[in-house]
C-alpha cells in the first residue's frame, strides 16, 4: 500500500444533503507522531448532483500542497 492515499468520507444529512470529508492517509508524516489521518477539505453538495472535475482539482492541489511540506502544516 503506498504512503500516502486519498479518501473521501461520505455522509447524507438533513434533507438528503450530501457531505464529504476529503482525507490523505499519511504514514511517512514528518512533523506528526506517526501514521495519521488528515482532513484536506471538506465539501457538500444537494441530493442528484454531483461535484465538478473542478472540485476534484481543488482537493488534488490541498493535497499536493500539504505532501510537499516537510515537516507537514497540520493544526492539532
Amino acid at each position: 500500500m503506498p504512503a500516502r492515499d486519498f479518501y473521501e468520507v461520505r455522509v447524507t444529512g438533513p434533507g438528503h444533503r450530501r457531505y464529504r470529508l476529503f482525507c490523505i492517509l499519511d504514514r511517512e508524516a514528518p512533523g506528526l507522531a506517526g501514521p495519521s489521518v488528515v482532513l484536506i477539505d471538506g465539501r457538500d453538495k444537494p441530493p442528484g448532483t454531483g461535484f465538478a472535475e473542478s472540485d476534484y482539482r481543488k482537493v488534488r492541489v490541498l493535497g499536493r500542497e500539504f505532501l510537499a511540506g516537510s515537516p507537514r502544516s497540520v493544526v492539532l
